[in-house]
Formats: C-alpha cells, sequence, structure tokens
C-alpha cells in the first residue's frame, strides 16, 4: 500500500459532516430504523460499516472497517463489497483492505472495532459521529443464532470493553459521538436534530 498522507482524499465528495457507525448488536437493525425516523431527509450523511454488519446495512455505504482485518471472515467481506467501498484496517495481514492506519510511534491497536471506526471517522474530519449496534453490552451479534455452539462469538460480552470509552467520554473527542442504544447511548448520549444540525441543544434534550 501506498502511503496516503492527504487523509481528506479518503472522504467521499461532497464531503458531510455527519457519518454513522454501524456494529453487529442484536438490535442493530431497530437502531437503523429509529435513525431513518430521526435524520432522513434532516441531514446528509455518511455510513461506515464496521464487521458483518456490512452484510445487512439497507442502504449504500462509503466505508467499511474492520478490527480483525487479518482474518480470513473479514477478508471475504471486503473483497465481496463494491469499490466504491473504501475498506480500512489496522493491523498487517490486511490484504483486500484498501487502506493501513499507522499509529505513529505508539503501541499497537486496542479496544473494539468501533473504536477503530470512530477514530478513522475523526481522521476524516467528521465532527458528527453516531453509533448504531453499538451498545457495548452482552446481547451479542445479530447473527449469533448461526454460530456452532461452541463458536466463542456466541458469548461475546462487550462490557468489557466500556473502559475504552469511558476514557473517551472524558476527552475533548467526546464532545463528536452520540449513539442510538445501550451503554454507550447512556455515555454519550443520544443525537437529537438540533446537534446534528449544530444548532444550540434546549435543556431537556
Amino acid at each position: 500500500m501506498d502511503i496516503v498522507k492527504d487523509y481528506m482524499s479518503l472522504k467521499p465528495s461532497p464531503q458531510k459532516d455527519v457519518c454513522i457507525i454501524v456494529g453487529d448488536s442484536t438490535k442493530v437493525l431497530e437502531d437503523m430504523g429509529a435513525w431513518y425516523d430521526l435524520a432522513e431527509g434532516i441531514v446528509a450523511y455518511d455510513t461506515m460499516a464496521v464487521n458483518y454488519s456490512a452484510l445487512i446495512i439497507p442502504h449504500e455505504f462509503e466505508h467499511f472497517a474492520a478490527g480483525d482485518a487479518h482474518m480470513p471472515d473479514m477478508r471475504l467481506v471486503a473483497k465481496s463489497l463494491p469499490e466504491s467501498v473504501t475498506k480500512h484496517a489496522w493491523n498487517a495481514g490486511c490484504y483486500d483492505f484498501d487502506i493501513r492506519w499507522v499509529r505513529n510511534g505508539r503501541g499497537g491497536w486496542n479496544g473494539t472495532s468501533a473504536n477503530l471506526a470512530f477514530k478513522i471517522a475523526l481522521a476524516l474530519d467528521y465532527t458528527r459521529i453516531i453509533l448504531l449496534g453499538c451498545p457495548m453490552d452482552n446481547s451479542g451479534n445479530w447473527y449469533k443464532k448461526s454460530l456452532k455452539e461452541d463458536d466463542i462469538k456466541t458469548k461475546k460480552d462487550h462490557r468489557m470493553h466500556m473502559w475504552k470509552w469511558c476514557e473517551m467520554a472524558t476527552r475533548p473527542i467526546g464532545c463528536f459521538m452520540r449513539s442510538m442504544s445501550g451503554n454507550t447511548r447512556d455515555l454519550f448520549g443520544a443525537p437529537t436534530r438540533e446537534w446534528l444540525l449544530h444548532i444550540p441543544e434546549t435543556k431537556e434534550k
């Protein structure tokens, strides 16, 4: 891969301020429906699919991110996507992906794929970033019923990763994020139309 120095060249035109990050929770499609009710026709937005959500998002999307991009299943998902979708990864061996993000002078990545997606969205200058299907609870993934009983993902519990989101919430970057559900919504708050449009919110919101 060539070194990309102009991050903004990775952002589709016309450039937008809003980006939704779509995860793999059991209620991701419920979050999606709530998002459409809130924002469709109100604000333009880009979409970053995370992991297997790329298989069920009902609209076209611009970005795909996977924390385990070196794994065969994520490579298959990336390979199945249109060329118009920019595929983001961070680790070595991420064949079939377009961009590998490197943290200069720091150690390897830690956190979930959604954490990675959020950092990428920040780098691309999105300032209204909304999590869908990323509650960071123990409800599991939307595809868990199709897994074998001995698959580690059947007992997936994302609550252990909440520390990373709590750390983000204490930093200035936390003001750029909201969430549609779960523990992350409790932490960052739910998006409102005023917030999406950079209009001061009333106290009750």
